[in-house]
């Protein structure tokens, strides 16, 4: 696993002088909104695992991959572990940055831009994390079954309908780009929200493997 984890990087570097720059200054921008900085690191953060899967895809890599002296299994594990890292580096930074803009920032600026200090609550960590947690385990299945772009358009639209059905049940009422008073809630609900995590996230990965296995490339 480790070498397919060195292998994203490699696939991933040459781009880095555009992905770089190209979150600071999307970061520089959002500072207009809270919100739009939230989603916009967010997409940042997720977009190591694109970034990887579209090169794969354009390169048509896939029979490359799957015939490196690994099980399927492993590739599929090497991906996850991948893009969750991807997630956890986009969550540093969007931490950092808000610290950054807290400490710099002058008092009259900080309150024009309301939202600043919520960039570093965990309440806003916890839903960068979470929601970028849902759309990895959600999109990676869809991929190893399809591939791109079929799987991706899939995955699109599989998510809008469910988006679109929690808010007409209001489903989303209670949920903000910060998850206001989560991080309030005792140990039971943190360890059941944890468990639940977890099993879905090996769900997601069984179903990923059991994919790819049937998968003739």
């Amino acid at each position: 696993m480790r070498h397919l984890l060195a292998r994203d990087v490699r696939l991933v570097a040459p781009y880095l002088w555009l992905i770089v720059p190209g979150h600071v200054l999307w970061c520089v921008q959002a500072f207009l909104s809270p919100s739009l900085y939230f989603w916009a690191s967010l997409a940042a953060a997720l977009g190591w695992t694109a970034a990887i899967v579209t090169i794969e895809w354009r390169a048509d890599a896939d029979r490359v991959v799957a015939g490196l002296p690994v099980t399927r299994a492993t590739i599929v594990q090497a991906r996850y572990v991948s893009a969750l890292g991807g997630l956890a580096l986009g969550a540093a930074l969007y931490l950092l940055y808000g610290y950054v803009v807290s400490a710099v920032a002058s008092e009259a600026t900080l309150h024009r831009w309301h939202g600043v200090a919520g960039w570093t609550s965990l309440d806003s960590v916890l839903a960068f994390v979470v929601v970028g947690y849902a759309l990895i385990i959600g999109f990676l299945p869809f991929f190893f079954r399809f591939n791109l772009p079929l799987g991706a358009s899939l995955f699109a639209v599989s998510a809008g309908l469910m988006v679109s059905a929690a808010m007409a049940l209001g489903g989303f009422a209670g949920f903000s780009w910060s998850l206001s008073g989560a991080s309030s809630v005792g140990w039971p609900a943190w360890l059941a929200a944890v468990a639940v995590a977890v099993a879905l996230g090996a769900f997601s990965t069984w179903l990923s493997v059991r994919f790819y296995e049937s998968r003739d490339l």
